[in-house]
């Protein structure tokens, strides 16, 4: 990564005034007491109103909620982008892609189930390299040779060659099965992004640490669904994404091997990362669902994130926590919305929130 270090106090300064601009917490038991169509206005008078006005015309109630949020993270991040230089634009670049596996694995599942194209863009978030037309392009294609001639314009018009391209030779897939497809997707954003990050500076080493325990965090998220629904050894090993901070393959393989659902809690008791999951980890069974726990592995996670951009203020850092912050305002208005429109009990929505 040769060229401009980057223009860390500029981003910096920006991200910061930006953060001011973020719902502060007290907002969400206010928006817990308004109806949809009072959601709607409250957010179409502050940061979301060009989005709202925009969408007004063609969604409303929870739709318009979700799809105004997500045109706003998307423009929020492209902006973002957009005044950022040298290294950390490369960092943030790579960083980002993760929208692009998503998008990905949603077209590819769309295409599988032969879901049209106007369904599929609904669940597009195009906050990465590729743009909605791409990915509609994708959707459209008449076979897999088709989609492989556009994976490789794509990447003479983007300037890098789309990681699904490994998976896919001479119109075929390499591997079995979508859903490998899709792990297999994941593993390559998480090493890419990491060997993408020079460990030059104390704060691109901390990055790293995070990105490594967000690493173990999708581990124990993956760990926990399979192993609550009691799935075999041999698939738990294959959805394993390597690297992690503090889990490392003997531990990881152990906790793949235990039997029951609570004989893994009892492996991971053995783990620094039991303390921020052990009182959710015990309501699990009893309540028959894992919201609890991967709400309670998110806080931690944004936490570490927060705790690292005020360590290193003129860094990497500030502006991936001010990033991870807006998608957490947007997933706690959209998890409102829909809490609302599903009936849920205020109660029930709010214990759903990541605050």
């Amino acid at each position: 990564m040769k060229g401009e270090a980057g223009n860390y106090p500029y981003a910096c300064a920006r991200v910061k005034a930006r953060k001011t601009q973020l719902l502060p917490a007290e907002t969400y038991p206010r928006m817990l007491n308004m109806d949809l169509a009072e959601i709607s206005r409250f957010i179409g008078e502050g940061q979301y109103k060009r989005e709202v006005d925009e969408l007004a015309s063609r969604y409303s109630g929870v739709d318009l909620v979700e799809h105004a949020t997500y045109l706003n993270l998307v423009r929020t991040y492209k902006s973002v982008l957009g005044f950022t230089k040298g290294e950390l634009n490369t960092i943030l670049r790579h960083f980002l892609n993760r929208w692009d596996v998503y998008n990905f694995a949603t077209v590819l599942r769309g295409r599988n189930a032969g879901v049209p194209w106007e369904e599929v863009k609904e669940e597009v978030v195009p906050a990465g390299a590729f743009d909605i037309d791409f990915f509609k392009a994708l959707s459209g294609a008449a076979d897999l040779e088709e989609m492989e001639r556009i994976l490789k314009k794509a990447a003479l018009s983007y300037g890098f060659e789309p990681t699904v391209l490994k998976f896919l030779k001479d119109g075929q897939w390499t591997l079995p099965s979508p859903a490998e497809l899709e792990n297999e997707l994941e593993k390559e954003y998480y090493l890419g992004l990491l060997g993408a990050i020079p460990e030059t500076t104390p704060a691109n080493k901390r990055f790293l640490e995070y990105l490594k325990a967000e690493i173990d965090t999708v581990n124990l998220k993956t760990l926990f669904k399979l192993k609550f629904e009691d799935v075999a050894l041999g698939e738990v090993q294959k959805l394993i994404v390597p690297a992690g901070e503090q889990l490392g393959p003997p531990v990881l393989h152990a906790l793949a091997e235990a039997k029951t659902f609570e004989d893994f809690l009892t492996e991971l008791s053995g783990t620094r990362a039991w303390g921020s999951v052990r009182e959710a980890a015990g309501h699990a069974r009893g309540r028959g669902s894992l919201n609890e726990v991967l709400l309670a592995l998110d806080r931690h996670l944004h936490r570490r994130a927060h705790e690292f951009s005020r360590i290193y203020p003129l860094s990497v850092l500030p502006v991936i926590d001010y990033l991870l912050k807006k998608k957490v305002e947007v997933d706690n208005i959209r998890t409102i919305a829909r809490g609302k429109q599903g009936g849920l009990p205020e109660e029930e929505i709010r214990s759903l929130l990541l605050l």
